[in-house]
């Protein structure tokens, strides 16, 4: 049974306390990598091949086919989705805690017997939401769509900033049930473990529950607009999964479409050159930055505050 608890060494890896969100930065801040990245609106059309990157773990795909009214409503789930996410990323102290209590509290009740029989054999017969392993493979996706897109589509970052963009997130992630143990410790081991995940005898393979799911995401039921034009607005975002699970999933990948994507990401990079920063930012980004600068904080990261008596624990099975 999944209970909620304080985190200790054997959860975090760290003798240390979990991290806490400033109350008024939240976990990050100004001049934080991972505000810089997900403040960026064009970012939003590397969500489905995040998510797609996600269902590629036989469990991962098990727990929201079974948990979720994903393949009737796929809207709801990715408005909760970044509803969330943005809260943790840009939310003030009490706004960035009530995110991570919800999603810890969501992620208690996801477990169960997997259905399918290849997830069954690859994976094991069950699963739960907050296995460490499972957590760290949704994180790391969510972090590395997130720099591929903003690379392709915005502009280079340097080796300092993906780092320490990493390290925010590896802090996080201790909130969420993602010990330190578990978590690469540097982007280069986050490179190894990707390339070991994503190998072809790695634990990412595509079930059929998988395959079910994914034709939701790669065409998506968008009202008045015709397949053919929804297949090129999923082009760009669809060019950055690795090129065996674009197979794995069915998704056509000609020369055509190959320069169809590169035309895309040209497009999306003219339109971020072209538009004022602000008009730029995600609301929740323009929102935080109205918040810190209207108290006088200029450029200064986010420091862990102490812990309080109604701040909430971190979630563990």
């Amino acid at each position: 049974m999944a209970v909620v608890t304080e985190p200790d060494e054997r959860t975090t890896g760290s003798g240390e306390g979990p991290p806490r969100p400033h109350p008024l930065l939240g976990f990050h801040g100004p001049g934080s990598p991972l505000w810089k990245v997900n403040r960026e609106a064009v970012l939003l059309g590397a969500g489905p091949a995040a998510l797609l990157l996600q269902i590629a773990h036989p469990h991962v795909a098990e727990g929201v086919a079974q948990h979720s009214a994903f393949e009737a409503d796929p809207w709801s789930r990715l408005r909760r989705t970044l509803r969330t996410t943005l809260a943790i990323v840009f939310g003030d102290g009490p706004t960035a805690e009530a995110a991570i209590r919800r999603l810890n509290g969501v992620h208690a009740t996801v477990r169960g017997d997997a259905a399918d029989p290849l997830a069954r054999t690859l994976a094991g017969e069950t699963y739960r939401a907050l296995d460490p392993e499972l957590l760290l493979w949704v994180q790391v996706t969510l972090v590395w769509s997130s720099v591929r897109a903003y690379e392709t589509w915005v502009g280079p970052l340097t080796g300092g900033e993906r780092e320490t963009l990493w390290s925010e997130a590896r802090e996080v992630g201790r909130r969420l049930g993602i010990p330190l143990t578990v978590s690469p410790p540097d982007w280069p081991a986050v490179e190894a473990y990707w390339a070991r995940m994503l190998a072809p005898d790695g634990p990412i393979v595509v079930t059929p529950t998988a395959q079910r799911l994914a034709a939701t995401i790669i065409r998506p039921p968008i009202l008045g607009l015709p397949p053919v034009i929804i297949d090129i607005l999923a082009t760009p975002g669809l060019a950055l999964l690795p090129p065996r699970l674009r197979s794995d999933y069915g998704i056509a990948w000609s020369r055509p479409r190959s320069l169809l994507a590169r035309l895309g990401a040209v497009g999306l990079r003219a339109w971020v050159r072209l538009m004022p920063r602000a008009w730029r930012a995600l609301p929740q980004a323009r929102a935080a930055e109205t918040r810190v600068g209207r108290a006088g904080v200029a450029s200064v990261q986010s420091q862990p505050s102490p812990p309080s008596p109604d701040q909430e624990p971190t979630a563990r099975a």
